[in-house]
């Protein structure tokens, strides 16, 4: 594109630097290429996250469905192994995104070496790439916050169960935040009765409890992600949802 329009130029009487334009020509070809390559890699990232979505879906019906404190802590294994892989497939998509941002788009309207159609096609590309990684992690952290109300459901019916008794709202919240309330109501329950079974229930709280803490801290480290993620874009021209789309329906 750059060539054609410097050729009719010359027709229209311009003047050019041959040797300067070569080389600008150059530099400026290479960072085009490097913002296309890892924006590539970007978006190759991110559909691993997509895939990693469907999986946490997967495994939320699974830990619905467990029964055992074993089963439970197989599938909440599995479930942070993803969000162990998604941790450090977004920090390499922020790095990524953040260095073709500082690099190209930033300054990209002082580019004279870029044409117009160059720079907008540009910038509503990263726009696009930035959009579609806040979508995936809005998603992301949505299953999240889900497992982690799994688990505090899990946390009041196994303290309902053990104790006898239905709880109270309040009784509730108390023990989603304090695990200390539900092993003491759980222990006063069992006193007297088989020693394992109170461990067996105790340890099971325990561990709901952790997965709750796991989450949490995931879900906020979230959070800061997609508000950072706002700074990254520089938008103009075409709608960036029907691009989103349109990269969606190349990949498919």
């Amino acid at each position: 594109l750059l060539q054609t329009f410097r050729d009719k130029g010359k027709k229209k009487g311009f003047t050019f630097n041959e040797k300067f334009l070569k080389e600008e020509n150059v530099r400026v070809n290479i960072e085009v290429q490097n913002f296309i390559k890892n924006n590539g890699e970007a978006q190759k990232l991110i559909n691993v996250l997509k895939e990693n979505n469907i999986t946490l879906k997967k495994q939320k019906e699974v830990l619905i469905n467990s029964v055992s404190s074993e089963d439970k802590n197989k599938v909440n294994a599995i479930i942070q192994q993803i969000i162990s892989q998604n941790t450090q497939h977004q920090t390499k998509i922020k790095v990524i995104l953040e260095e073709n941002y500082n690099n190209f788009i930033s300054d990209i309207e002082d580019n004279g070496n870029l044409s117009p159609q160059e720079r907008r096609i540009s910038k509503n590309l990263h726009g696009a790439t930035v959009k579609n990684f806040q979508d995936v992690m809005i998603q992301f952290q949505s299953l999240e916050s889900e497992l982690k109300s799994i688990n505090e459901n899990m946390i009041i019916r196994s303290a309902e169960i053990a104790s006898g008794k239905k709880l109270t709202n309040e009784q509730k919240k108390e023990i989603i935040i304090n695990p200390e309330m539900a092993q003491k109501m759980i222990q006063e329950k069992l006193s007297g009765q088989a020693h394992t079974k109170l461990q067996n229930a105790v340890r099971d709280l325990e561990e709901r409890h952790a997965e709750i803490r796991k989450l949490e801290k995931s879900i906020m480290e979230v959070h800061k992600l997609i508000e950072e993620l706002a700074g990254l874009v520089k938008l103009q021209g075409e709608m960036i949802d029907d691009i989103c789309e349109n990269i969606a329906v190349s990949k498919s």
